[in-house]
Parts: structure tokens; sequence; C-alpha cells
């Protein structure tokens, strides 16, 4: 890796650190720059603003979650243990990479700062989720009396909610057991006794 490789890198981490904890709007290329230890002239020749370094950002976040759903296409398991996984993998990737973390951030903080793209955190989750919840129903995996659109949005705002929770406390290194946890209790509301029984 070169001088300037290194360089970018260094500043992305660094967006990334700060990104998590303050808001879009209030962080400048000198902050950045301070905070990777970067002088300011090389931090603005490779991140003339900040929107550029968050546009870095949201794609790797982006690209993560896709390698999460490339990963749930490959599991044989019952639309509701997909489910479970996806935010078990949703959390890794939170708990492993601040890239990950500052994405996820910027999408649901700074939604007006990057006009050209749609961030919908909730509207996306809401969309996967629809769509496991779907098949759940078809394979007889759901209670008889469980609404959909209903079940659809509890199961989302609770993952989103304890995404929060773990931006607020500090707790991304458990995000994949309290997503998890989120999720299986979401699950054991909504699955059907004999499809428990198949499990």
């Amino acid at each position: 890796m070169n001088h300037v490789d290194a360089s970018r890198d260094a500043l992305v981490r660094a967006a990334s650190e700060l990104f998590t904890t303050r808001s879009f709007a209030e962080i400048s290329i000198a902050d950045i720059a301070a905070e990777a230890a970067v002088p300011s002239e090389v931090a603005l020749r490779a991140f003339p603003s900040t929107h550029h370094i968050g546009t870095v950002v949201l794609d790797h976040e982006r690209a993560s979650m896709h390698a999460v759903q490339d990963r749930l296409a490959s599991h044989d398991g019952s639309a509701l243990d997909r489910l479970v996984l996806a935010f078990r993998l949703v959390g890794e990737n939170l708990a492993g990479d601040v890239l990950v973390r500052a994405g996820v951030c910027l999408a649901s903080g700074a939604r007006h700062a990057f006009p050209g793209r749609r961030l919908d955190p909730f509207q996306t989750w809401l969309t996967f989720v629809d769509a496991l919840l779907n098949a759940a129903r078809v394979d007889g995996e759901l209670r008889d009396d469980v609404d959909l659109t209903s079940a659809g949005w509890l199961v989302v705002a609770s993952g989103m909610g304890t995404m929060d929770y773990c931006r607020t406390q500090g707790l991304w290194h458990d995000a994949p057991r309290l997503l998890e946890q989120a999720a299986l209790g979401m699950v054991a509301l909504l699955r059907a006794p004999a499809a428990e029984g198949r499990r």
C-alpha cells in the first residue's frame, strides 16, 4: 500500500469513527484530518468534502449488507431461521467494522446530505423482513392470527431500536448477541406451535 492509499484509508477510518459519535453536519474535513493525524491539505486532496468521504462509507456499508443477503440466500434454514440469522450477521458486521457502523449512522441521521441516494433504512429492512414473513406464512411457520403488516413493522422496529441502543450505549461489540436476541424474541411470538415442533 502506498502513502496516498494509507492516508485515504486512515481518513476513511477516522471519518467513520466521527460519524458514529457526532452529527454529520458538524464534522469538517479538518476534523477528520486531525483525527487521522493527516495534514489537512493531504485530506482535501483525497476527499474535497465530507460528502465525498461519506459516500465511500455508505458504499462500503451497502456492500456489506449485500454480502449478508448473499449468505442468507445460500442458507437452507426456514424463513424464520433466516430472519434470526440476518439479525445476527448484521450484528457481526456492526461489531467488526467501523465503516458499517458509520454507514448505518449516516443512512439514518444524514439522509438530507445525500439527496442522490435513496437512504431509507426502515423501508429497506421492512421490504426484506416482509419477504421472509410471507415465505414463513406460505411454509406454515407462522401462527394463523399473525398480521403480516403489523408483524413486519414490529420486527423492523425491534431491530432498528436495538441498533440505536447499541449506538447510544457504546455497545457495538455486543450487537451480534443483542440483535439475535431481539430477533429470537420476535420469532418466538410469531412462530406456530406446530412449526416449533418441526425444528
